[in-house]
């Protein structure tokens, strides 16, 4: 009897030590899962992040083109100054609605959530037609307030493409 019961206590030893292994095997695969997934997870956040950058630079792009006036200062560059008036009116919200947009994307990028070649993309319109007349800096810095760090990102932008 005292031998049987060491044979079944042997045995439920060795069962026991495969259960535990079968369960460590079973915790790895779930961490290995989860890590996984998690990627996953940050790889659509940061795809949602560009394609609203994308939305805005879209919306933007039909609001110039909307409007003949306003087409034609964007497309003269910072070289011609503004006419006073409703023109320069129109152009100065553009102007807003370019810096909130840049806002954003500097923003998403400060969060890691795109990158910096993602960054200088989607600032261009902001950098080239907006920060480009100088006359008009005072004017969206007093609109957007001190963002922070969008001047960091400014400055980034500006380096990268060598504007700087």
């Amino acid at each position: 009897m005292k031998k049987k019961l060491k044979k079944f206590a042997l045995v439920a030893e060795i069962i026991s030590a495969f259960a535990v292994v079968a369960g460590l095997i079973f915790v790895g695969l779930e961490i290995r899962q989860s890590t996984d997934q998690a990627a996953l997870n940050t790889r659509a956040l940061e795809t949602a992040a560009y394609q609203d950058l994308i939305a805005q630079i879209m919306q933007i792009n039909l609001m110039s083109l909307q409007d003949p006036e306003l087409t034609d200062i964007i497309q003269s560059g910072s070289s011609i100054p503004l006419p006073d008036g409703a023109v320069a009116a129109k152009f100065r919200g553009y102007a807003i609605t370019v810096a909130r947009h840049a806002d954003m994307a500097c923003f998403q990028y400060q969060q890691g959530l795109i990158s910096e070649e993602r960054l200088v993309s989607a600032m261009g319109i902001f950098i080239n037609v907006v920060w480009a007349r100088e006359n008009e800096r005072g004017i969206i810095t007093n609109v957007m307030g001190s963002t922070p760090g969008l001047e960091d990102c400014i400055e980034r932008v500006l380096s990268y493409s060598g504007q700087n």
